[in-house]
């Protein structure tokens, strides 16, 4: 049997062997990562935040601890997004500002993309909610740091 270990305030920390905690799975494959979250990516500024949504929910199932908050920030930012497009807007100030709250401790960049812009362009929608107005959505871009040399074997 597989025995938890754990230090002073910390998280128990499994060893091998020990399936994952429940609502985990077991950790992906770093190319498999990589291309969920270059998915969920597009998804999103394909103005496809439920499918973003679930791309990324993979990730953050099986994302180490110090990974988890950025996954469940983006989660919870296209939630407020598309509860945004169906016109509710105290599910989108909901889980717009609690994506936010997540998010802003990887400004202003993580996983090579511009954490920073999301999270202004976010935080008007959010202040127009606040306003008491339903803001014309102009979907916010998920941008890329760098931009990657095309791979034409692929």
């Amino acid at each position: 049997m597989a025995e938890q270990s754990t230090a002073p305030d910390e998280t128990p920390v499994m060893t091998a062997g020990q399936p994952p905690a429940r609502g985990r799975t077991a950790a992906l494959e770093p190319r498999e990562a990589d291309a969920l979250f270059r998915r969920g990516i597009a998804l999103f500024n394909g103005v496809r935040y439920w499918h973003a949504h679930e791309a990324w929910e993979t990730l953050w199932r099986a994302a180490p601890d110090e990974e988890r908050d950025f996954y469940q920030g983006l989660i919870q930012v296209a939630a407020g997004l598309l509860h945004l497009q169906r016109r509710n807007a105290r599910g989108a100030r909901n889980k717009l500002a609690e994506g936010l709250a997540k998010l802003r401790a990887y400004q202003p960049a993580h996983r090579g993309i511009f954490v920073n812009e999301l999270v202004g362009k976010s935080e008007r929608i959010l202040d127009d909610l606040a306003a008491g107005t339903l803001p014309y959505l102009i979907p916010p871009v998920i941008r890329f740091v760098e931009l990657e040399e095309p791979d034409f074997n692929r």
